[in-house]
């Protein structure tokens, strides 16, 4: 069974959505796969939150880019991507994990982040069972 790992990422103030994403798939994920290796996780998928430029009620941190929320409120759609990245098991993600907390590569990761990501607001949680429906 594979482990699997959820981030809810958020927009740095003053950057709008393409310029998050650009950076996002521009920069981060190669200096995350350079950084990690080998180790880098199965997979890492990304999924944007789909907003407008438009203005919006309910939401100081994204009153011009609103969510298209189909149910709850703006303020529940704070978060721009959430990111799954997926590991062999829990022996793989905490190698990378290690990695990550190199003092040398964090500072390197938190430099990168801190130019398109609010890091104070970003959470993560480790998905539990996985069950898929098909047609």
């Amino acid at each position: 069974m594979t482990y699997s790992v959820l981030i809810f990422a958020f927009r740095k103030p003053g950057i709008t959505p393409e310029q998050f994403r650009a950076h996002y798939e521009g920069t981060h994920i190669a200096l995350a796969k350079d950084i990690a290796g080998e180790h880098f996780p199965l997979s890492h998928t990304r999924r944007y939150i789909h907003r407008t430029e438009a203005k919006a009620e309910g939401t100081e941190r994204h009153a011009g880019y609103p969510a298209t929320v189909l149910n709850g409120n703006q303020a529940d759609f704070e978060y721009d991507a959430v990111a799954e990245l997926t590991f062999s098991d829990a022996t793989a993600f905490q190698t990378f994990y290690d990695i990550y907390q190199k003092p040398e590569n964090l500072a390197r990761i938190q430099g990168d982040e801190a130019m398109f990501l609010d890091g104070s607001k970003m959470t993560a949680v480790v998905v539990g069972e996985t069950v898929v429906t098909t047609k």
